[in-house]
């Protein structure tokens, strides 16, 4: 009895004894109070009534129950119990009287623990059965536990769990599931597991819904048993975020790599600018000058007019190539986009075929932007251009809108981006275009120079363009598909900033000289084309031309000559000492020489060079004979004027 005693829990055990007979309660009583060393609480009741409220009120951990009680038999208040709390249900043993297995019977359906005749029992046996209901309700409890700890699994996991019977049918899911189908429990389960199931398999399928894009989800599948019978859990996990994290990752790598490429292009593209500029100079320079030495009816003034012409149209593509080695200054204002494309209307109306429609959808309620209305000019007419092209000789519709946009509520996920989208509020030009569309995995290559989907390479283009959005800080966003036409997205930062003069031009007054006679011009130029069109171009207007290859040969020849000089024509860009510190230099020696600034770059960005008190005018390669006899005469007849 000692070692049974030990089995029992420190705490105390609460036992209800049941029944009409105060002798057997109290007999059933001391028995177990005899065994259980005070260790049991023993309530004695005699109806059913009042043990059920006591049910209710103190719930026990155990209850002996007699087969007839004051007020109904012992079934009667099994059924009774089962109808008030049909699962937590205490431990219970059931008495009779004498033999009757039927009653027995309808005591163990009903939940009794076991069942005990009045004349077999002893208190040995009787309190055996009742350690085992101990035991048995601690069972129970851990059970409860345990269900309640996988409840918790089930019900807070992130991972869909469904568990699928063999006949491919949904015997189980969890919220997580429940929002993966986008169903609720009761619409999954009896339904049918719609992909196979294979023991151990990992595998990615696709979740499907009538309203969204199908979802990826990783599914992994093991055997486990179910209610008594094999099934397979299968655990559903979500990808959409790996996904579109992964889409992130290659899209910033893509970006990183084309940034890279651009950049060395850039490079490549200034360099090649400058020098284009300087041959062009050559040509343009050379083809004026015949241009003055032929009559006005020569048959040859037609063709050089053209090479003229055709040199001048460089220096345009030239100045394109800076602008897309981002080696422009923009002259920035605040712009009214609204009013912008509204005075741009006719301009894009001549740049695009009558068979093609051009609509507009402009919002009142656009914040202004900052920005070069000339570059956002090119910017228009590229796009605007390229989507005629796209159209082709067919009849098409481009369609230009924009608004105010919101980055965190608007959805750029099936967009190529190039750049960084805002982080606020933006102004959006969006450009549509009728036309074929593209593959979607050409788009990143639309921005590479001469890069055409039509034609072969015929010009920078969009590349162009590219160096314009990002001059601004702004993001374009493509989306385009075969027969679907393509769309442009720009997405430019707001601005409440006033609008800032632009710079003029730069033409210093001379301060008066003396009348020393000054015949001589110092032509400072790293390219020796450039320096023999100038010496031409000077000795037509009736000066000679001092020649330096850079700014050191410049300084000495200046040094030298300086007494005869009336004006200093040099380069900006040249080795060894270049125009900026060469002004500076004969500034030092000389506050009154006109000094004459000509460059490839256009004037705002090549004046950063130049302190602005030391240049007296700037002209920008490739340039024509009269322009830079007008300027030369301009500068010099002021120097030769005499004081006031």
């Amino acid at each position: 009895m000692t070692a049974q005693i030990s089995e029992l829990p420190t705490t105390i055990f609460r036992l209800f004894i049941i029944g009409s007979s105060q002798n057997r309660r109290g007999e059933f009583s001391r028995w177990i109070q005899d065994s259980a060393q005070n260790n049991v609480n023993i309530q004695e009741m005699e109806s059913g009534e009042e043990a059920l409220l006591a049910c209710q009120l103190t719930p026990p951990q155990g209850m002996l129950i007699d087969s007839q009680l004051s007020d109904m038999t012992g079934l009667d208040f099994l059924e009774k119990m089962n109808q008030a709390s049909p699962i937590s249900k205490p431990p219970f043993i059931f008495f009779i009287g004498m033999a009757n297995e039927e009653v027995a019977a309808k005591a163990l359906k009903l939940g009794a623990h076991n069942y005990f005749i009045y004349n077999t029992l002893s208190p040995e046996l009787l309190w055996r059965h009742v350690q085992q209901a101990l035991h048995q309700l601690s069972a129970i409890k851990r059970i409860q536990a345990l269900e309640r700890q996988s409840n918790t699994i089930w019900e807070s996991s992130g991972d869909g769990l469904v568990v699928v019977g063999m006949d491919g049918r949904i015997l189980f899911t969890n919220p997580a599931s429940e929002h993966l189908f986008q169903c609720s429990n009761e619409q999954l389960v009896g339904s049918p597991f719609e992909h196979q199931l294979i023991h151990g398999e990992t595998k990615e399928i696709l979740i499907h819904h009538p309203d969204t894009q199908a979802k990826p989800v990783e599914m992994r599948v093991i055997p486990i048993e179910w209610e008594d019978a094999p099934a397979y859990l299968t655990s559903l996990r979500d990808l959409s975020e790996r996904r579109k994290a992964e889409e992130d990752r290659e899209r910033h790598e893509m970006e990183r790599q084309y940034a890279q490429k651009q950049e060395s292009l850039g490079v490549l593209a200034g360099g090649i600018a400058h020098d284009f500029n300087n041959l062009l100079m050559s040509v343009v320079a050379r083809a004026g000058l015949a241009l003055r030495l032929l009559s006005p009816d020569s048959p040859i003034r037609e063709h050089l007019q053209i090479i003229e012409k055709s040199g001048l149209r460089g220096g345009e593509l030239a100045n394109q190539m800076l602008t897309f080695a981002g080696q422009t200054q923009l002259d920035f204002q605040t712009v009214n986009f609204q009013q912008f494309l509204k005075d741009s209307k006719s301009f894009l109306r001549s740049t695009v075929s009558k068979r093609i429609t051009l609509t507009f959808h402009l919002s009142p309620n656009v914040p202004p932007i900052r920005g070069d209305r000339s570059q956002l000019r090119q910017m228009l007419m590229n796009t605007v251009t390229n989507a005629a092209e796209a159209i082709g000789d067919q009849k098409g519709v481009i369609h230009i809108s924009t608004s105010a946009a919101d980055i965190s509520t608007e959805n750029f996920r099936h967009y190529h981006i190039m750049g960084d989208l805002p982080s606020g509020p933006c102004v959006l030009l969006k450009i549509q275009d009728s036309g074929n569309g593209m593959k979607p995995e050409l788009i990143p290559k639309i921005f590479d120079p001469f890069f055409s989907t039509k034609f072969p390479g015929r010009g920078l283009g969009l590349a162009a363009l590219l160096g314009i959005v990002r001059g601004h800080g702004a993001t374009i966003a493509v989306q385009s598909n075969p027969g679907q036409g393509t769309e442009f997205i720009f997405l430019f930062p707001t601005t409440h900033t006033p609008s800032s003069p632009s710079i003029p031009s730069l033409t210093l007054p001379l301060e008066p000289a003396s009348r020393t006679i000054h015949s001589k011009v110092l032509v400072v130029d790293d390219e020796e084309e450039v320096r023999t069109a100038c010496s031409l171009i000077l000795k037509e207007i009736g000066f000679d031309a001092l020649v330096a290859q850079d700014g050191q040969a410049g300084e000495q020849i200046f040094e030298r000559y300086r007494e005869e000089i009336a004006l200093v024509f040099l380069d900006l860009t040249m080795p060894h000492v270049d125009g900026g510190k060469l002004a500076e230099k004969i500034r030092e020696k000389d506050r009154k020489v006109p000094i004459l600034v000509s460059s490839g770059y256009p004037e705002e960005e090549a004046m950063k060079h130049f302190s602005q008190s030391g240049i007296n005018a700037f002209i920008q390669k490739p340039f024509q004979v009269e322009i830079l006899i007008a300027k030369i005469q301009e500068l010099t007849s002021q120097k030769t004027q005499p004081p006031k």
